[in-house]
């Protein structure tokens, strides 16, 4: 079995690294593994949609996977998840794409350069419809709704605008690129990430990253055992 792992940074996956054999800190872009009878193929994209969906894209040209993964941390507008607490995102919105309208922000479907059924949008959404075989996989219960964003929010005016707009769980800087590039090449996948901090007028005093790192990289090692057996 093939499968991509794809993560923005080195430090959020560090701890699956060195289980699926890396052996010392040098970063990378893309490095591969093989654990037991997996084909595994990492790949760090950086932080954003853009660097993201570039490297995703490249990557896809010339190789295909039974499955990718991508692994990371996310700031929970729910606070009924526990920071630390570990989620399947499900589907996805790109929540800053669009245009002002005096105290409004219409985005690219309200402003009608996006239809909302257009492959692969479901009624605006990007929906992951996972397959029963990489459900079973992933054993994550927690099952959410991202938004995606090149600005993460730390103001309370227009946290509420965007809670009452999408009514998002978790808020990353890469799923909806991560989400898009999958669906559009019809590869199986799962976007597991591990709530940081709560989306709050930003205070670093109450984040718990590597608690969050910790978690997250314990459910990579059960999924990615799962898959090996």
């Amino acid at each position: 079995m093939k499968i991509l792992i794809v993560a923005a940074t080195y430090c959020e996956i560090k701890p699956l690294l060195s289980a699926l054999g890396q052996t010392d800190d040098e970063e990378f872009s893309m490095k591969t593994f093989q654990y037991h009878q997996l084909h595994v193929d990492v790949l760090i994209t950086g932080v954003g949609l853009m660097q993201t969906a570039y490297f995703m894209g490249r990557r896809f040209v010339n190789h295909t996977y039974d499955l990718a993964l991508n692994f990371g941390i996310a700031g929970s507008f729910n606070k009924n998840i526990s920071i630390g607490e570990v989620a399947n995102v499900t589907e996805e919105q790109i929540a800053d794409l669009g245009a002002e309208d005096n105290e409004n922000f219409l985005d690219i479907i309200e402003l009608k350069l996006l239809r909302p059924d257009q492959f692969p949008y479901n009624s605006g959404k990007l929906i992951n419809k996972i397959p029963d075989w990489a459900q079973e996989i992933s054993n994550v219960k927690i099952k959410v709704k991202g938004i995606s964003v090149n600005t993460v929010h730390g103001n309370q005016q227009s946290i509420d605008k965007i809670i009452q707009k999408y009514q998002p769980d978790l808020e990353s800087m890469e799923g909806a690129a991560f989400l898009y590039a999958c669906l559009i090449e019809n590869i199986p996948c799962l976007q597991i990430r591990a709530v940081s901090n709560y989306v709050e007028n930003r205070n670093k005093d109450t984040w718990n990253i590597p608690l969050a790192i910790e978690n997250l990289n314990k459910t990579a090692m059960k999924i990615i055992h799962h898959i090996s057996r």
